[in-house]
């Protein structure tokens, strides 16, 4: 096997199956512009019914566990996470790059996020608190008005996840874990490495723990059979991807399955030159923009300046040809490329002002510009008069991240922002780097049940 090519298993109950276990009928191949060639087993339906055979026990150990000792075990996994001591981790440092085609200090900057919160455990409190209003809901009673709630696992815990943010994967699984349900994953083809990589470290640790044995995960194809049999058998779903995928696990799913939905997003960076110096606000912008290539929801697309935009593109075109140098761009698919020169030329014969490099783009463009985003290290700068103007351009439904420079902006402008549809505001430069307690696309999934025990 040369060394773009290699296995990984799927996982079933916490019990990993490899390709080699099984007739080549039974595995899938999966090719990557990289020239990478990855086989993994078809998830079938013994898989399934191995799931299925197994979830009463694995619920009845679940129940018995404390969170904070899930949170302890978890952060076992994040101590050797960190010391690489770990096969799991270990398969995504030689592989991830090769299927997802980002370069390997944004990957490792991912995976370094993930140890740090499970190792650090306040993380993981912080989310419990942020979500249910108390770290200690799932163990007990909690006295809420005139009656107690407590918060129980819902059963099956489906996660479609996405491959353009590793770091989403290993959030979606470490989230269902610590709400102690049972988790079957939907490997994405795009980077079905990193959530295998993490899964395997857990087990690593200890593969008899109930937390382990929760864990499935595997790949299907499109319209497969048996994988619409699993989602119709989710007692929860957690959907990440664009509109088909959201589409098809909604049709899926059983009437009354709560839903959390992370759909395709965009956002935006509001910048006051009159504030701050150009250089610094063009250095944080790039970052917000370019660090996932743009394919992350929280990638700024659109910059709102208010000041002289061409006092600013100087330092903007310099702080794009120094991230290029440092982070290249590793993706040469065909189609993303025509879609970004397209736009670009397209911008040219509007009459916009377009700089751009081999692997960065910016283009100068009114507000109301019908110009469609290409992603691709593009960035859209419009100049307002007054920032106040960028509530009109946001929408309740696609609009995510805003950050914002100078922060003391958010003082007068937040709750406009916040009603015209951003989910989320951080100080610029900050929209990679998720905080404690925080919630993705304002949402609080519905990974878990409160029933009420009312006072007589």
């Amino acid at each position: 096997m040369s060394a773009k090519e290699f296995a990984l298993p799927i996982i079933v109950n916490g019990r990993l199956l490899y390709p080699h276990e099984l007739p080549a009928e039974e595995v899938l191949t999966l090719r990557y512009e990289s020239g990478a060639q990855l086989s993994i087993p078809r998830f079938t339906r013994e898989h399934l019914a191995e799931m299925r055979r197994e979830a009463a026990e694995i619920d009845a150990e679940l129940a018995e566990i404390p969170v904070r000792d899930v949170i302890s075990f978890l952060g076992r996994v994040g101590d050797r996470w960190d010391r690489r001591d770990l096969e799991g981790r270990m398969i995504v440092r030689r592989h991830a790059h090769q299927v997802t085609k980002f370069s390997e200090l944004i990957l490792e900057s991912d995976y370094s996020t993930i140890d740090h919160f499970l190792a650090q455990r306040f993380h993981l409190y912080d989310q419990i608190e942020s979500e249910f209003g108390d770290q200690r809901i799932f163990d007990e009673w909690i006295p809420v008005q005139m009656g107690y709630r407590r918060a129980f696992p819902r059963g099956l815990a489906l996660h479609y996840l996405v491959g353009n943010l590793p770091l989403a994967s290993c959030y979606s699984l470490i989230r269902s874990m610590v709400s102690k349900n049972r988790t079957i994953a939907k490997l994405p083809s795009r980077d079905p490495v990193t959530p295998i990589g993490l899964a395997m470290a857990v087990i690593e640790v200890d593969p008899a723990h109930p937390v382990s044995r929760s864990l499935s995960l595997a790949y299907w194809p499109r319209d497969d059979e048996v994988g619409l049999e699993c989602m119709i058998e989710a007692d929860t779903a957690c959907v990440w991807g664009g509109d088909a995928a959201l589409a098809a696990v909604k049709r899926a799913i059983s009437p009354g399955v709560p839903l959390a939905e992370y759909g395709p997003k965009w956002s935006a960076s509001v910048i006051d030159l009159d504030q701050v110096a150009a250089q610094d606000a063009a250095m944080r912008v790039v970052d917000d923009a370019y660090f996932y290539d743009q394919e992350a929801c929280f990638n700024t697309q659109r910059v709102f300046v208010k000041g002289n935009v061409q006092d600013f593109l100087p330092a903007l075109q310099e702080s794009c040809e120094r991230f290029v140098k440092n982070v290249p761009y590793l993706s040469h698919n065909a189609d993303i490329m025509a879609h970004r020169s397209m736009t670009l030329r397209e911008a040219m014969f509007m009459g916009y002002q377009v700089l751009q490099g081999d692997d960065w783009g910016i283009v100068v463009l009114p507000l109301d510009s019908p110009l469609r985003h290409p992603l691709a290290r593009t960035i859209f700068v419009h100049q307002v008069d007054d920032v106040a103007d960028v509530a009109k351009c946001l929408d309740r439904r696609n609009s995510q991240t805003l950050s914002v420079y100078p922060w003391s902006l958010t003082h007068e402008h937040r709750d406009a922002w916040a009603r015209a549809g951003a989910d989320r505001i951080v100080e610029l430069g900050w929209s990679k780097q998720p905080r404690e307690g925080f919630t993705h696309d304002g949402t609080l999934g519905g990974l878990c049940k409160t029933p009420d025990f009312n006072l007589r």
